[in-house]
C-alpha cells in the first residue's frame, strides 16, 4: 500500500508539478503583463496550465530515455527505471530552483493565486454560469466513474497490454510476442511508440499490475487531464467567469458520452481505450497543440498591436520585450508535445507535423510573417527525426 501511495505521488504528483515550474515563465495567465493602478505588475501564474506542462514533460523525457535504453538493451527494463527516476529528480529539483528564484517576482505563490481565483470566480458567478458548471463536472465525474467501474476490453489489449506485462515481469524490452510468448526481434513500427514502456514503469513504481493500470488507474488521471486540455482551449475562445467557458466543456462532454457512433471516432477511444496511444493523441495531444497555438497566435496579435503603438509610450516600451519572453517558454512546450505525439503512435508524428504545417501556412499569411513558418517547422525536428528513425531502423 505504501509503494502505491508513493509511486503514484512520484509519477502523477511531484514529478508533473516540478517539472511544470520549468515553464512557470510561458504560464503566464496573461498574453502581457498590464500595471493595476497601484503601478504593481500583475503576474499571476496557474497551478492547471503548470500541471499539464509538467505531464507532458514527464512524457517527453521518458520517450527521450526509452527509445535508445530499448534499442541498445533487450532485459533493460530495470535499467530504463533507474534513467527513468534520476533524470526525473534532476529535471524536479531543477524546476523546484526555478521557482525558488522566481519566488520575489511573483506576488503570491501559484497554489495562492489559484485558490484565490477560484473563489474570486465563484463569488462572481451568475446563477446560471453555476449552474452549468455543476453540469460539467457531473458529467466528467460520470465518465470517470464508468471508466473505473466498467472497464472495457478491447483485441488491442492482446498486443498494447500484453507489451507492458511483460515489460514489467520480464524486464524486457519489445522482445516477446505477445501473441505467442516467444522471443522476436525488436518491433521497430510499434516499439518507438513507448506507451506501453512507459504503462510498464508506472506498473513497476506503483506495484500495480500493468494491466490495472492501462484498465482501471490511467483512465482516472487521463480524462480529467483531457478536459483541463479543453479547459485551456476554452479559455483562449471564451473569457474565463463567461457562461460559455462551462457550456463549452458540458457540450465536450456530451459529445464523448454519446460519442459511440462507431467504433472509430475519438469519443470511443476515449472513454474505452483511455490507456491507447491513438485514443491520448486524439484527445489530449492534439488539444494541446490546439491550446498551445492558440496561446502562441494570440501573443503574436499582442506583438503586433505592440509594434502598431506610439513607440514613445512608456508602458507599451515596457510590455513589449517581456511578450517576446513570455512565448519563448510556448515554442519549447510545443516540441515537448510534438515529442509527445510521437510518444503515443507511429502516425502521431506525422499527424501533429502536418497540423503544424497547416496552422503555420494560415498564421503567416495572416499575420504576414513568413517566419512563423520557419519558427513553426523548426518545432517539428523531433517528428522529422522519429519519421527519419522508422526508415532507417
Amino acid at each position: 500500500m505504501i509503494q502505491k501511495a508513493v509511486g503514484f505521488f512520484v509519477v502523477f504528483l511531484l514529478f508533473p508539478i516540478c517539472m511544470g515550474f520549468l515553464w512557470k515563465p510561458g504560464m503566464d495567465s496573461a498574453a502581457v503583463p498590464e500595471k493595476e493602478a497601484s503601478g504593481a505588475d500583475k503576474k499571476k501564474y496557474r497551478i492547471d496550465q503548470i500541471y499539464l506542462a509538467g505531464f507532458l514533460t514527464e512524457l517527453a523525457l521518458f520517450q527521450l530515455i526509452a527509445v535508445p535504453v530499448m534499442i541498445a538493451k533487450a532485459r533493460g527494463m530495470s535499467l530504463l527505471v533507474v534513467i527513468m527516476n534520476v533524470a526525473g529528480a534532476a529535471l524536479s529539483m531543477a524546476g523546484v530552483m526555478a521557482a525558488w528564484r522566481g519566488r520575489k517576482k511573483a506576488r503570491r505563490t501559484t497554489l495562492s493565486v489559484f485558490f484565490s481565483e477560484i473563489r474570486a470566480a465563484l463569488s462572481s458567478l451568475s446563477w446560471e454560469c453555476r449552474l452549468f458548471w455543476l453540469l460539467c463536472f457531473g458529467a466528467i465525474l460520470f465518465q470517470m466513474y464508468m471508466a473505473f467501474a466498467y472497464a472495457s476490453f478491447d483485441g488491442d489489449d492482446a498486443y498494447y497490454v500484453v507489451q507492458s506485462v511483460l515489460a514489467d515481469q520480464t524486464n524486457v524490452l519489445n522482445r516477446i510476442k505477445p501473441y505467442t510468448g516467444l522471443s522476436t526481434e525488436l518491433d521497430i513500427r510499434h516499439a518507438l511508440a513507448a506507451l506501453p514502456l512507459w504503462e510498464a514503469y508506472v506498473a513497476r513504481m506503483t506495484g500495480i499490475h500493468a494491466a490495472i493500470v492501462a484498465h482501471t488507474l490511467l483512465p482516472l488521471v487521463l480524462i480529467p487531464l483531457t478536459y483541463l486540455a479543453y479547459f485551456e482551449v476554452g479559455k483562449k475562445l471564451f473569457s474565463a467567469d463567461d457562461v460559455k467557458l462551462p457550456i463549452f466543456l458540458t457540450l465536450v462532454s456530451i459529445m464523448q458520452i454519446w460519442g459511440n457512433s462507431s467504433i472509430y471516432t475519438n469519443a470511443t477511444f476515449f472513454l474505452t481505450r483511455t490507456w491507447q496511444g491513438k485514443s491520448i493523441l486524439a484527445n489530449l495531444v492534439l488539444i494541446v497543440l490546439i491550446w498551445l497555438l492558440l496561446e502562441i497566435f494570440e501573443r503574436q496579435e499582442g506583438a503586433e498591436a505592440f509594434q502598431k503603438r506610439d513607440k514613445s509610450d512608456a508602458a507599451a516600451s515596457a510590455s513589449g520585450p517581456v511578450a517576446v519572453q513570455r512565448c519563448s517558454a510556448l515554442w519549447g512546450l510545443l516540441i515537448v508535445n510534438n515529442i509527445v505525439a510521437a510518444m503515443m503512435t507511429s502516425m502521431g508524428a506525422f499527424l501533429a507535423a502536418m497540423f503544424i504545417g497547416i496552422a503555420a501556412v494560415v498564421a503567416a499569411v495572416r499575420y504576414k510573417k513568413p517566419g512563423l513558418v520557419v519558427k513553426l517547422g523548426l518545432c517539428c525536428i523531433p517528428n522529422a527525426v522519429y519519421l527519419v528513425l522508422l526508415l532507417i531502423l
